[in-house]
């Protein structure tokens, strides 16, 4: 890495550490004011509210960082065009592109970064929070992970299970029934169960009533009872029942895409909500690329006219693109436009006007 770029990467990263740091804290802030009421009524320790908040932070970083990214591109670029910097080092020789490159490449690494927060931690720990937040609302927060009456259709295997309740913690399932189906859609058997746990990678069932069915959907003879039955042939793991329970938002995108793989015979406008948080979520961290096309061309320019400009630039144009992106969602879910040009449609357009932008920069 040349000196150049050291000293450009320097002037972005000390503003973007402070401006990060204090939205984070503001988050914290605005959070603490919103839920303090429920952590003292329900007693909750300090030791528990600060891991809840540390736990938080990443889940929100994807709104967080580009916002961050965004006015410390600003501010960096305008110290450098007010101290006639960046004029010296273009009268060097140096082309405007070779040196925007280093923070094109924050900007990527970035958008990289995000995503990989997004896909991993992300969507568990922001379950995890929202699990806390009811928990210390309830009288017993043992009620908060137990989900009841849920029924589910595993259309891979030609599955309904109807669950009474799932412990989302210990994965245990009480009152289960499971009916098999065959090709033509008629029962095959069916199974009802006092409690199924998920053991060594199988199902395992106790006080079990099986009955099978002939084609016409006859009992085929009395039913056997277990005390005990192993169900290696059940394929279905506890996630897929727990992202059942789950709103999209909790999910991961690759969750999402085995659920719209588990579930294409669903109702077409529950699909398509789905389709369209899946873009959603692979789309959002490429605010963090776009925000360096937009702040490099008007942190130059706030640096000639001013740092009320670039305010009010940064206000305006971060409210036209989330409220823009939010529009486009919503007009995906509701079917108005495809599942995928919603989500899309505004990352395409302002990477288009930004990519422009710098390229008439003098």
């Amino acid at each position: 890495m040349k000196l150049i770029d050291r000293y450009l990467l320097r002037t972005f990263f000390v503003p973007f550490a402070y401006i990060l740091l204090a939205f984070c804290m503001l988050y914290v802030i605005f959070d603490l004011f919103d839920n303090l009421g429920d952590f003292i009524e329900g007693n909750t320790p300090f030791a528990l509210i600060f891991r809840y908040y540390v736990v938080l932070l990443p889940s929100v970083w994807v709104q967080i960082v580009p916002v961050s990214m965004f006015l410390a591109v600003l501010y960096s670029l305008s110290t450098l065009t007010k101290s006639n910097e960046l004029t010296a080092m273009r009268a060097s020789g140096i082309s405007i592109t070779r040196l925007m490159a280093p923070y094109m490449a924050v900007g990527l690494l970035a958008t990289i970064f995000v995503s990989s927060i997004h896909e991993t931690i992300g969507p568990p720990a922001a379950y995890w929070c929202h699990n806390f937040v009811r928990e210390q609302k309830r009288s017993d927060p043992n009620l908060v992970y137990i989900k009841k009456q849920i029924a589910v259709k595993y259309q891979r295997g030609r599955r309904t299970w109807l669950i009474n309740e799932l412990d989302i913690r210990t994965l245990e399932m009480r009152g289960v029934e499971i009916t098999q189906q065959r090709e033509d859609s008629s029962d095959e058997w069916r199974i009802r169960a006092k409690e199924a746990r998920w053991l060594d990678g199988r199902w395992w069932l106790r006080d079990t009533v099986e009955q099978a069915y002939d084609k016409e959907s006859n009992p085929m003879g009395p039913p056997h009872l277990f005390l005990t039955r192993e169900m290696p042939d059940l394929k279905e793991s506890p996630d897929f029942f727990l992202n059942e329970t789950k709103d999209p938002e909790y999910l991961t995108s690759s969750e999402l895409f085995e659920y719209l793989k588990m579930n294409k015979r669903r109702d077409p406008a529950a699909l398509a909500r789905i389709r369209a948080d899946l873009h959603f979520k692979i789309a959002e961290p490429w605010a963090c690329m776009i925000v360096m096309l937009l702040g490099i061309p008007f942190g130059a320019q706030t640096g000639r006219k001013g740092a009320m400009l670039g305010v009010t630039l940064s206000l305006g144009l971060f409210f036209s693109y989330y409220v823009l992106s939010r529009v486009g969602l919503s007009m995906a879910k509701n079917m108005i436009i495809p599942a995928w040009l919603g989500p899309w449609l505004v990352n395409g357009l302002y990477l288009i006007i930004g990519g422009y932008m710098i390229r008439r920069m003098r």
